[in-house]
This record gives C-alpha cells, sequence and structure tokens, in this order.
C-alpha cells in the first residue's frame, strides 16, 4: 500500500465522480463560509448558544467573512434550537487508520455511543444519509475504531442549516464504495487519471466542461 494516507474528504469525493477528485487535488481548497459558520455552530451546540458570539467568533476565525452571512448563521442558529444536542466531549478530533491507510479530523467526539459526529452546512435530504456522507461515517468510524479499541458501527450527521441530526449506521454497502473510491485515489497517488463514470453527476459540477465527454489520457484533462 502507498505510504501516502488519504483524507476521508477526498474519499467521499472520489465516490461521488473519480474525476472530480482529480481535478479537486489542483485546486487549492478554500472553506466556504457556510462551512465555517456550521462549524462554529456546532461547537456551541449543547449548550445555550448566543448568536451575537457566534458571529463574532465567525468574523475572528475568517476576517474576510461577508456580513450578509449574518442572517444565515442566525437562520441556523434558530433551526437547531428547535431540538436537544449533546455535548461533545471535544471537537477537530485527528483521527487514522494504518490498516486502511486513511485520515482525517472528526468534527464532534463523545464519549458514549455514537461516539463521533459529522458536521454538514447543507440541509439533510427528505430522508435518510447523503451517499457522500455515508462514506465520510464509515472513514471516520474505521480510523476511530482501530485508534480507540471501540466497535464504532456508525455516527450521527448533522445537518446544521436544517437543525437536524440523524444516525447513519454503516452497512456493506458502504464499505464496498469505500474500498472502490479508495482505490481510485490510491491509483491516482501512483500517477494514474481516473475515467469519467457512465452516470456522473455533472449538473453542478464546476468542472464538468474541462472533463466532458470524458478524459481517458493525462492531455485530456489539462
Amino acid at each position: 500500500m502507498n505510504n501516502q494516507l488519504i483524507p476521508v474528504s477526498e474519499l467521499s469525493s472520489a465516490a461521488l465522480c473519480p474525476v472530480r477528485a482529480f481535478f479537486n487535488r489542483s485546486n487549492p481548497f478554500t472553506e466556504p463560509a457556510e462551512y465555517t459558520i456550521c462549524k462554529q455552530i456546532s461547537s456551541h451546540l449543547g449548550s445555550p448558544v448566543d448568536k451575537a458570539v457566534v458571529w463574532d467568533e465567525i468574523c475572528t476565525i475568517a476576517p474576510g467573512t461577508d456580513p450578509s452571512y449574518q442572517s444565515y448563521c442566525e437562520s441556523c442558529i434558530d433551526a437547531c434550537a428547535s431540538r436537544e444536542w449533546r455535548v461533545a466531549s471535544g471537537n477537530d478530533f485527528f483521527v487514522k487508520s494504518d490498516r486502511f491507510g486513511i485520515c482525517g479530523t472528526i468534527d464532534r467526539v463523545y464519549t458514549e455511543s455514537p461516539y463521533f459526529s459529522v458536521t454538514r452546512s447543507v440541509k439533510p435530504p427528505t430522508s435518510g444519509i447523503y451517499p457522500s456522507d455515508r462514506i465520510r461515517v464509515l472513514g471516520y468510524a474505521l480510523c476511530l475504531s482501530e485508534m480507540s479499541g471501540k466497535e464504532v458501527n456508525g455516527a450521527s450527521v448533522d445537518y446544521i442549516p436544517g437543525g437536524i441530526s440523524r444516525y447513519c449506521e454503516i452497512q456493506p454497502r458502504d464499505m464496498r464504495r469505500f474500498y472502490s473510491a479508495r482505490q481510485v485515489l490510491m491509483n491516482m497517488n501512483a500517477g494514474g487519471v481516473p475515467k469519467k463514470p457512465l452516470i456522473a453527476p455533472c449538473e453542478f459540477c464546476p468542472y464538468r466542461e474541462r472533463c466532458d465527454p470524458g478524459p481517458t489520457r493525462l492531455s485530456d484533462l489539462l
């Protein structure tokens, strides 16, 4: 196995579309304002959330945040106020798995099962969990289980804008998608170039014009 650890976030991207994961590697990551906001809100969940305090923290963390996002921040806090949240024992907890060659940072960890939660800055699907979020949960669960020696069978996914937390139980199909996505990334680490999948989620992809109709060589992508 390649000694380069694969970030769980890349697994999620590769499971969605291998070509998109390829392009992401060549584009510097800029944390979206929505994610910064939801991450900071999540760090307060389980205790009374003061809108002014949270917004001040966000502006300190990301000084360039547009003031117009304050209303978005307040709407997320209002949505989260409609339910009770567990108090986390830690935030931004780095984990890794030598067995699977992956690593990542868990948003919130807890002393009791479910042992962690993933913070998302999107509204939840009508039911269930987004497929990409299932891969995130699986990746972090594999890491945390290996590091802690505990059996981790799932986690909560916190959709902050909707004020909803849903439990994601790991299923065999998640493990199959994990192995497939990991192989794509391992091939990329070795210099390979992925092909566009037969059915790709191109509609909202920022790279759709660059990869259509489907790359087969490195020159097709550059």
